[in-house]
């Protein structure tokens, strides 16, 4: 069964990029990310509704589920949805499957004690920032060139996505996870409320408002796709693996992350990885074998 979730969870994660290229081709960037956030908002209340869960949250805890929300909601998504414009989806899959070498290295630096920097983990991570460069180069050369640079400026909204989530991880467990002031029910549905709240505000000041005729029916189940099983569903699935294989090995489910945004993405619009993208993807896996490998303690 944890098997099945854990294939669950890669397919819902994967095809979030496939998901959002499709509604960004045709809404503005931010009101498509506030509608995924609205999708799965509802999505929260739905449920907690039926499930009589307690949402409460007391004023003076509120910036918790609040900084998480900016760092694992807000950010992220609105950077998937800006940069997905410029890139092909099997690109932000790639990049989203760099996370757990920004987590380690965030957590590194905020967590003492908690991980550590090592020779295996230190040569992981170069090999991790050399195959970003791989998959970014041809792009680079573009933009040295006076061509477009703006595939260049999607790889940047990708790597500020990839930022947010490990800072996010980490503090979810600095702030988060050791506090006993909310449920988790409430912790997610706070979350989601200020997220949405935040770029309700946003879009209507940056974006023109989308017209009706813009939410074809492949707009509204790549919404519903995006904001429900990529990010709702997802989140109950990532609890469940993490309490049936803790959170390191649920991690692992990352690794297959790139492989099914890559497999959408050829299904989806025919198109075939370059050589760039898949030796920098080897090179990720690679880093994230090395960093991921349990560290021996410390003798004292």
């Amino acid at each position: 069964m944890s098997y099945v979730l854990a294939l669950c969870l890669a397919l819902c994660w994967g095809t979030a990029f496939l998901a959002t290229k499709n509604f960004v081709e045709v809404l503005p960037p931010y009101w498509g990310t506030f509608f995924r956030v609205l999708a799965g908002l509802l999505f929260f209340i739905v449920l907690y509704v039926i499930q009589r869960k307690n949402l409460k949250c007391p004023i003076k805890q509120l910036w918790r589920p609040w900084t998480i929300g900016l760092l694992l909601i807000l950010l992220p998504f609105a950077a998937i949805s800006w940069g997905q414009r410029f890139v092909a989806p099997t690109i932000g899959g790639i990049f989203n499957g760099t996370v757990p070498i920004w987590s380690f290295i965030a957590g590194a630096i905020l967590l003492k004690g908690e991980d550590r920097f090592t020779w295996r983990r230190a040569i992981g991570v170069t090999i991790g920032m050399l195959g970003l460069l791989v998959i970014m180069r041809p792009m680079i050369a573009a933009a040295q060139l006076d061509a477009s640079p703006l595939a260049l400026y999607g790889c940047i909204a990708f790597l500020i996505m990839a930022w947010s989530y490990s800072l996010g991880n980490v503090l979810t467990k600095k702030i988060m996870v050791d506090s006993n002031a909310m449920t988790m029910e409430a912790n997610t549905f706070h979350q989601y409320l200020f997220a949405a709240v935040v770029l309700l505000i946003v879009c209507f000041f940056v974006e023109p408002v989308p017209p009706a005729s813009a939410f074809t029916p492949k707009v509204v189940l790549s919404i519903i796709s995006a904001g429900v099983f990529s990010s709702a569903v997802a989140f109950l699935l990532m609890v469940a693996l993490i309490k049936r294989w803790g959170a390191t090995r649920m991690a692992s489910v990352t690794y297959f992350t790139p492989v099914v945004a890559m497999a959408s993405d050829m299904i989806a619009f025919g198109r075939m990885p370059s050589g760039a993208e898949i030796g920098g993807l080897c090179l990720i896996f690679v880093s994230l074998i090395l960093i991921q490998k349990k560290v021996e303690p410390e003798a004292k």
